[in-house]
């Protein structure tokens, strides 16, 4: 069976909930305040069986002019909107707003029923329906107009078959996975517990399903434990439909209009929104107005994105002073405090196109991105994400409920310019190419920078270099860059344990300063043999105090030099040294201090360095059961 949801508007005291109940026999004003009085106060509900295929849900909104926010609320989410026109009044300014209204919810068709035909006759009746045809062709909403009295039943039938014509003809809703409700009523049922309702004007709910209940303030985690359209239960429930919701786990008090059922796992709470804006009139910079979307309300500050002072419509921020439950291609309606402007208080609307904009960006290239959204071109606004984020990941993760495109649509464009302007770092996560390429470029430099400010290292350190890219970018797209230099046929880096160089570097060019340093010092080191030489024993040489250190340091990695202690010895003297300490040890198990100095010749200066060298490197093992330091073979 077909589902679609019409709301009423028009004026009060027009005969909206007369009209309903002459068309359904459903009573709508609940209420006891509503019956006493005669007005519409809350939102009313009525089933409307067209025929076994068609089931038409009519919300019946308030027509009084302090209650358009529970207006507002009913038409989220309508597909056809019944106008009702009184034949002896017209146009009236409640009529204005609520039109304005439902075209910026972006309600396409309307049906005009101009009711009490019984008393105005039919010439008033008459120009009472083109006055309110021209008005709905003015806000570009088609219409038929239908002249009826709910009291005699003149005219139902024709209402009737207008109504089913414009369902059938009203555009087919963009399909989404994502079930979206927005809550208009909360009460408890003795024996179920809590029960909501609202429109379901996204994706299916089904018993047993978790949800995600979600308010400015508070989340809570829900299982659909019924569900029933217009009282009758069932198990499954497609959009668009009006639906009463048993929520299990959640408690009444913690429940409250305006907030969202979904099981949308990336809908979240947000204070700025970038929208597409469709002023009623200009909007002055840094205006504040009331924000509608579903049925929550906050109150927005509106800037534009280009910086203009006035705003005759295109792209702007709204910052919200209470965080709203919004989701990308939501539709919205501003109120201002000038009530008697050309829609009352109504002063526009529009898309949201980004539900999390970054704080900072620079403006072209956010207008970019958001005039790319507006036009829905996928590929477009993916580019233009890519360059807004560069050199830092784009995932497909944030695409999520965020944008006015569709999730699969972004991601499909996406996964297509992987092969031309951007570059896959990871599952689901791009970067635009050109920046990668910047990146690549910069990794190099570092690397031959590093090698010209320290020609004695054998290169870079790796976690070095990977800080010094995050700082332009994030960790996924550093590694992606180091990986990708590092790899393949001809790596343009080499990466030998925790240190990287230039491929091809070997250090010092022969005739450089660094070279000769290098010489010097492995000859000073050498002919020092096993007495060692401290850094401040090369400084009678005059040698350059960083590059001298450097040189140590250069010599002691390629094993030509021993640091032990404060000293530097010539490795192949260490060697030898440590050949006298075995002979020695076959004879005997023992070493001590006295037999090292008289096998080696040397001071104490040296002796106790060298000792801890043969300690450290397990040729001899410290022994403290005498009163010497003894040193024996290891065990």
């Amino acid at each position: 069976m077909k589902h679609a949801v019409i709301g009423t508007a028009g004026h009060v005291d027009h005969g909206k909930t007369t009209l309903v109940f002459a068309l359904t026999g459903v009573a709508t004003d609940r209420l006891p305040e509503e019956q006493r009085r005669g007005i519409t106060i809350e939102l009313g509900f009525a089933p409307w069986r067209i025929d076994d295929d068609l089931l038409i849900s009519i919300i019946d909104a308030p027509g009084h002019r302090r209650l358009v926010h529970n207006m507002i609320a009913g038409a989220s989410g309508i597909d056809v909107v019944l106008l009702v026109v009184a034949a002896d009044e017209g146009v009236m300014p409640q009529t204005r707003e609520h039109v304005a209204a439902c075209k910026l919810l972006g309600v396409e068709r309307a049906v005009v029923a101009v009711t009490k035909l019984d008393r105005a006759g039919p010439e008033l009746a008459q120009l009472a329906g083109e006055e309110a045809r021209e008005l709905l062709i003015e806000r570009g909403i088609a219409a038929e107009v239908v002249c009826c009295s709910a009291k005699t039943g003149e005219g139902t039938d024709e209402l009737r078959h207008a109504v089913i014509a414009a369902v059938r003809q009203s555009r087919t809703r963009r399909e989404r996975r994502r079930a979206r409700l927005s809550i208009d009523r909360v009460f408890t049922v003795h024996g179920a517990g809590t029960v909501v309702t609202g429109t379901l004007v996204e994706g299916t709910l089904s018993v047993g399903s978790p949800v995600r209940v979600l308010g400015a303030e508070r989340e809570l985690a829900a299982t659909v434990r019924g569900l029933h359209v217009h009282g009758d239960a069932c198990e499954r429930a497609e959009a668009p439909t009006r639906l009463a919701i048993n929520l299990g786990g959640v408690a009444l008090q913690d429940v409250t209009r305006g907030m969202v059922v979904t099981d949308d796992a990336a809908a979240v709470p947000t204070r700025v929104l970038d929208v597409w804006l469709e002023p009623i009139e200009p909007i002055a910079r840094g205006s504040d107005a009331s924000i509608f979307i579903g049925t929550d309300r906050s109150t927005a500050r509106i800037q534009p994105v280009d910086g203009d002072a006035l705003l005759s419509g295109g792209l702007a921020r709204l910052r919200l002073t209470e965080p709203l439950v919004a989701l990308g291609g939501d539709r919205f309606v501003l109120r201002g405090p000038n009530v008697d402007g050309p829609a009352g208080a109504v002063c526009g609307g529009g898309v949201v196109l980004d539900v999390h904009p970054p704080r900072t960006v620079r403006a072209h290239k956010r207008e970019a991105l958001l005039g790319a959204l507006h036009d829905g071109d996928a590929t477009a606004a993916v580019l233009a994400l890519a360059l807004e984020r560069a050199p830092e990941a784009m995932r497909k993760s944030e695409f999520a409920s965020r944008f006015s495109i569709d999730t699969a649509a972004m991601a499909e464009a996406a996964s297509r310019l992987a092969k031309t302007e951007l570059k896959n770092v990871g599952e689901g996560a791009w970067v635009e190419r050109a920046s990668f390429d910047e990146l690549k470029s910069r990794a190099i430099l570092l690397v031959r920078e590093h090698h010209e400010a320290y020609p004695l290292q054998p290169g870079m350190e790796l976690q070095t270099l990977r800080a010094e890219l995050t700082r332009r970018a994030d960790d996924l797209v550093a590694s992606a860059t180091l990986g990708e230099l590092t790899s393949g046929t001809s790596p343009k880096l080499t990466a030998t344990g925790p240190v990287v160089r230039v491929t091809g570097y070997s250090g010092a060019a022969s005739g450089s300063a660094a070279a000769a340093t290098l010489a010097r010092v492995a000859e000073v080191v050498t002919r020092a043999g096993l007495e060692g030489i401290a850094e401040n024993d090369l400084a009678v040489e005059k040698l350059d105090p960083k590059l001298a250190r450097a040189a140590l340091a250069s010599l002691e990695r390629s094993g030509a030099v021993v640091h032990a202690g404060k000293l530097w010895f010539d490795a192949p003297s260490v060697s030898a040294l440590a050949a006298r300490i075995r002979e020695h040890l076959r004879t005997t198990d023992t070493l001590t201090i006295a037999d090292f100095k008289t096998l080696s010749e040397l001071t104490r200066k040296q002796t106790i360095p060298l000792l801890e060298h043969f300690d450290k490197v397990r040729l001899t093992i410290r022994s403290t059961n005498g009163s010497d330091r003894l040193r024996g073979p290891q065990a």
